[in-house]
């Protein structure tokens, strides 16, 4: 039987196949995998702004976008949720209106942003662990494999309609 570590270490490594398969897509490249209160499968998503034409499009918020739809319910309180990349200030508030109750990532804001180019982001952890409720959050998960992802990578920034 696995333990938790392990699972996190599966879950992660699916995150990073997202974020892969959302890069070859021509996206940025993030993924997420969002798991049941007892470590379970429930979906997977990839970031797809671009395909959608929808800003809002980032992997975290169409796992639980789609997720939410598919149960027909706006809560997963206790789900836990796999990310490649630590979730953005748009991501951090879903997960919090969601109430997901657990989030690991791999790679921290700061690497993105030094990546990117962008300017320091605040933490997922200071956006969703905003009043009386705190949530486990856990960044730095398989942090060397989580950044060769985004080696070399040039962000999407500009308008790039077709």
């Amino acid at each position: 039987m696995e333990n938790r570590i392990e699972i996190i270490e599966k879950y992660m490594r699916m995150a990073f196949e997202e974020a892969e398969a959302s890069k070859k897509n021509g996206e940025n490249p993030f993924g997420a995998v969002l798991l049941d209160p007892e470590y379970n499968f429930c979906h997977k998503s990839q970031t797809r702004c671009i395909e959608l034409s929808d800003p809002t499009a980032h992997a975290e918020t169409l796992v639980i976008r789609e997720y939410c739809k598919k149960i027909k319910s706006v809560y997963l309180k206790n789900y836990i949720l796999i990310c490649s990349g630590e979730p953005c200030i748009l991501c951090s508030g879903a997960i919090k209106w969601a109430k997901i109750g657990q989030v690991y990532y791999s790679v921290p804001q700061e690497f993105i942003n030094k990546s990117s180019g962008g300017k320091l982001k605040p933490s997922c952890e200071s956006l969703i662990n905003t009043g009386e409720s705190q949530k486990h959050i856990v960044g730095k998960i398989l942090l060397n494999e989580g950044m060769n992802i985004f080696n070399d990578f040039e962000f999407i920034s500009q308008d790039v309609r077709k």
